[in-house]
């Protein structure tokens, strides 16, 4: 498609163009200003595994001998296995009921990255408070799970793993991409307006163009008599030819006038000569006769 070309078509449409050209720009700044808007606040937490006392410490203090040892985690032979419960239950459907009535955003995520003992948690709000506050909520739902889990056989503090925070949620960052996507649906809203306004536009001048050649047949235009140089008088009476039977006195549009052609006005031209020629010879013809 050459671009010239689409340019030339839509300044030839430019009174329907030119109005959705000017909505799409003002809608464009307006939801790039006053658009609501993203935040997103991150944290990470690390799980550290517990201190398990060796014999000599249970000898030197046999009180520690007495905890209670039986922590599930501890007997998994994959190491991670406590980051991946944790993970699961905090994307529990669970977790999103109760933050929706505490009145917080639901739309936040909880990874667990290439690091086997690290649990990444994000959330995303209109308000950079919410977004803080739901960070915040969800770490310390990440504590309580994780001593529940835990626990679950009475497990002593001593034997269980802890969680330390890695990234300090202080601070929400606005989200751009937010803004272009809403930017983007009104420019993209926007060309299909565009295209149907050519398309309305050049619908409308094919009805116009269709109008102009459909007229001659239905609303015939009057015809104007054909004028010559001069007008060639009657042989008769020497006046010029009538009018045909029709034509009405006092309006602009006149009736052809019925004129001879050619042929017949050079004929009524020599029809003179060839009298007078025919005069005189029948006088000279007279005269001899006379004579003789």
């Amino acid at each position: 498609m050459d671009p010239i070309a689409v340019i030339k078509t839509l300044w030839h449409h430019k009174v329907f163009v030119l109005p959705v050209f000017f909505l799409t720009a003002f809608a464009a700044v307006y939801m790039y200003s006053y658009a609501p808007r993203s935040y997103e606040a991150m944290t990470t937490y690390a799980i550290v595994n517990p201190k398990i006392p060796s014999s000599q410490e249970i000898e030197k203090d046999p009180e520690l001998g007495l905890l209670n040892t039986d922590n599930p985690y501890l007997r998994s032979a994959d190491s991670s296995l406590i980051t991946q419960v944790i993970t699961t239950r905090l994307n529990d459907s669970s977790t999103s009921t109760a933050l929706n009535n505490a009145g917080l955003s639901t739309d936040y995520k909880v990874e667990r990255p290439s690091a086997a003992f690290l649990v990444e948690i994000s959330a995303v709000s209109e308000t950079e408070d919410v977004a803080l506050n739901t960070v915040r909520t969800l770490g310390t739902r990440l504590e309580q799970e994780l001593r529940t889990i835990q626990t679950i056989n009475g497990a002593s503090d001593q034997y269980l793993f802890t969680s330390l925070v890695v990234a300090v949620p202080d601070k929400a960052t606005e989200q751009f991409s937010s803004r272009l996507r809403s930017l983007i649906v009104v420019v993209v809203a926007g060309l299909v307006l565009t295209l149907g306004a050519v398309s309305v536009a050049r619908s409308v001048e094919a009805a116009r163009a269709r109008a102009r050649s459909e007229r001659p047949s239905s609303e015939p235009v009057p015809r104007r008599s054909k004028h010559y140089g001069s007008e060639i008088p009657d042989p008769k009476n020497g006046q010029p030819p009538a009018l045909r039977e029709g034509a009405v006195s006092g309006l602009e549009t006149l009736v052809e006038i019925d004129l001879p052609s050619a042929e017949k006005e050079l004929l009524l031209r020599r029809a003179p000569l060839r009298e007078a020629a025919n005069g005189d010879a029948a006088n000279k013809v007279a005269s001899k006769r006379s004579t003789v």
